[in-house]
């Protein structure tokens, strides 16, 4: 087995191009952060989870535009510089003003795992970085972080995340899967919860987990496969495969046993059967605005998204990356969301939402705007067919707009009421 050589580091530079390129196409952004610490970025592998703090004075016009200049940005990259194919592959994904940053009513968990690059408010970011750490962690970090290593608990799907746009270093990504995709973020989170208190990088979760876990036969893999850059032939092959994926299903085991002890939202009858503790998570109390923001809180750049997707360079493969979003953003952007609002506003639950769409035309929504939810619904209900990838992604973009302008009064409208029905 053959390995490519490391690629130089170049996500510094990635970083304050994308930045500036993005600020030059819409000036309201105003600073710049990513998941995960800089350390974290492994070139050649890992793709850029940016995060765009924009001015408070935003409207629905505003992001549906920041949709498509950042959209251009990513296209405009991709066909300048191949080589940065995997650090653009999708837009940023939440996407906020800075009184959205710092209210609590829309405090999102993840905000604890940003890193900033670049800010035009001199001081800003870091004064956001240091509320942030005096917040402390709640029942709302609770419920995100349990939620996730429940997502993530198991064994690893050899299936699940396939290789795209990494050129020569693709067969490393097997192992990078693995260790950094599916091991780490709910390693990350456990270890939230059991020091009770925040931190950024998944690097600094591995070490944190490896002192307090010693024991566990996982590290000695894990540390070996990073120390050589992936480039084990081995651990690529069996029975050495099966006995890594073995050591993580156990790793992930024993945290599990440990954060037994610690959490709050899953009754002590459950035990340690994470399916248990996954319907106690979905019972649990949540704040409405939370509920919607954790379903739709990458719309605000989805039309850019596609729009990319569909124009992208033949060097710049999308067919799975349109059908990942074709599967989930119907239910993310639409059915949820538009849930979550009748059940505050009515106090009843509605199993189909296209029923409340009469009911909301003329009145918080226009006719234009309930039209265009429906034809958003009949473009994501049903699987796209094979090779219509691109088209598909076109006709939703085209009619997102007044979709999204749906969303955000729904949203709004969620966000204003202080007693919720029910």
């Amino acid at each position: 087995m053959r390995f490519a050589p490391k690629p130089e580091n170049d996500f510094a530079c990635f970083i304050r191009t994308y930045y500036v390129e993005c600020r030059h196409r819409f000036d309201k952004i105003e600073a710049i952060a990513g998941k995960w610490m800089f350390r974290d970025l492994i070139p050649g592998l890992s793709d850029f989870d940016a995060r765009l703090i924009v001015s408070n004075a935003m409207t629905a016009d505003d992001w549906c535009r920041m949709s498509t200049a950042v959209g251009g940005t990513h296209l405009a990259l991709c066909r300048k510089c191949p080589a940065w194919a995997r650090k653009l592959e999708h837009l940023p994904g939440i996407n906020l003003t800075w009184q959205e940053l710092l209210a609590e009513r829309t405090y999102y968990p993840e905000y604890q795992q940003w890193s900033f690059y670049d800010c035009e408010v001199p001081g800003q970011a870091g004064a956001v970085s240091e509320r942030l750490g005096r917040r402390g962690l709640d029942a709302k970090d609770e419920l995100f972080h349990l939620k996730r290593f429940c997502t993530y608990f198991g064994r690893y799907n050899r299936t699940i995340d396939p290789a795209i746009n990494m050129g020569v270093q693709a067969n490393k990504y097997p192992l990078h899967s693995r260790l950094m995709h599916y091991f780490t973020p709910p390693l990350h989170s456990a270890m939230f919860l059991l020091e009770n208190r925040p931190f950024v990088g998944k690097f600094e979760a591995l070490e944190m987990a490896a002192a307090r876990f010693a024991e566990l036969e996982c590290w000695d893999h894990l540390w070996e496969i990073l120390a050589a850059d992936y480039m084990t032939p081995k651990w690529y092959e069996e029975p050495y495969l099966t006995e890594l994926e073995d050591a993580l299903e156990d790793g992930l085991a024993a945290i599990r046993d440990a954060l037994r002890d610690v959490i709050t939202l899953v009754p002590r009858k459950a035990g340690i059967d994470v399916t248990a503790w996954k319907k106690a998570l979905a019972r649990a109390p949540a704040d409405p605005v939370a509920e919607i923001l954790d379903n739709a809180r990458f719309s605000r750049m989805m039309k850019g998204r596609l729009q990319f997707y569909a124009d992208a360079p033949p060097h710049f493969d999308t067919t799975w990356l349109i059908r990942n979003e074709l599967g989930r953003i119907g239910q993310s952007f639409f059915v949820n969301p538009f849930r979550v609002f009748w059940k505050t506003v009515s106090g009843q639950m509605v199993d189909d939402p296209l029923t409340i769409l009469p009911e909301l035309r003329g009145g918080l929504l226009s006719s234009e705007e309930v039209e265009a939810v429906e034809r958003f619904h009949r473009l994501t209900v049903r699987p796209c067919a094979e090779g219509k990838e691109k088209e598909a992604a076109r006709a939703i973009a085209g009619v997102f707009d007044g979709f999204f302008h749906a969303l955000s009064k729904i949203h709004r409208e969620v966000l204003s009421s202080r007693h919720p029905k029910g």
